[in-house]
């Protein structure tokens, strides 16, 4: 709790031929400032894990196939598309060699968008010996918490949150809650308030917010996102979300934000 605020790395940082979702990526985040590592992770049909956010398979890797249908063999074989559209060797990579690439450094890891497998998941992370250093998301269904009290009652969790009545579900499973994920589209809500912030912190509970700019539509922080911040004004955009107090900031443009904050 001592950190004011933490810097989370979209899928990591990827551009030109350092691909999203990839050990090159989270490298390249690390070395822009960010303290923690979000990465994506599917099961292939075998039950083997990758790191890859299944949806972007047309765009990543060429192929109109959901990857989460395909064999381990074939996962193993596709071949990324760098940022110029150019076809490169990078291979998708596994969920365990990112794990033990990263084992011990100094970051934390968010692993996201695995709720549907996460008595493998969470397996694989305890195999790992990585408990300590693992944050776990999901939408706090009955299923997920029952699986994550049953098997990971250590790892840190945040649930992602519309309703804060959903804070109350969670709080009767034995997990390590670690504080929550917000989604809000307007500033009138109740998770932007002094009253709902000050209380978490009371708590000794972390706020994670996404300054990501997922399209022209979909709003996470009410606008106060990272298109805003580059295109617009830092002070509106990130400044905003410093100010109302929340601990943890997704972005995909972490040293920006990071030297924007150091300069505050």
């Amino acid at each position: 709790m001592d950190r004011r605020v933490m810097i989370a790395a979209h899928r990591g940082t990827s551009g030109a031929n350092i691909i999203q979702n990839t050990i090159g990526a989270y490298e390249n985040a690390l070395l822009h400032g960010a303290d923690i590592l979000e990465m994506d992770v599917i099961q292939t049909v075998d039950g083997d894990f990758f790191i890859f956010h299944n949806g972007q398979e047309p765009g990543l890797v060429g192929t109109d196939q959901d990857i989460r249908t395909m064999t381990t063999e074939q996962v193993r074989n596709l071949r990324f598309f760098n940022g110029m559209q150019e076809r490169v060797m990078e291979p998708v990579n596994s969920f365990d060699d990112v794990l033990e690439h990263f084992k011990g450094r100094n970051c934390l890891i968010n692993v996201d968008r695995s709720w549907f497998y996460w008595r493998d998941v969470i397996r694989a992370i305890n195999r790992h010996g990585m408990k300590d250093q693992i944050i776990l998301k999901s939408h706090a269904a009955e299923e997920e918490l029952e699986i994550l009290a049953e098997e990971g009652p250590d790892i840190m969790y945040l649930p992602i949150l519309r309703d804060p009545a959903v804070l109350d579900r969670v709080r009767r499973y034995k997990v390590n809650l670690y504080g929550a994920e917000v989604i809000f589209e307007t500033e009138d809500h109740v998770f932007c308030s002094g009253e709902f912030i000050e209380g978490m912190h009371r708590d000794q509970k972390k706020l994670w917010v996404n300054a990501i700019t997922l399209d022209d539509t979909t709003k996470l922080t009410a606008g106060h996102d990272d298109n805003s911040a580059i295109l617009q004004d830092m002070d509106q955009a990130w400044g905003w979300l410093v100010d109302k107090g929340y601990d943890i900031i997704q972005t995909d443009w972490p040293l920006l934000l990071k030297t924007y904050i150091n300069g505050r």
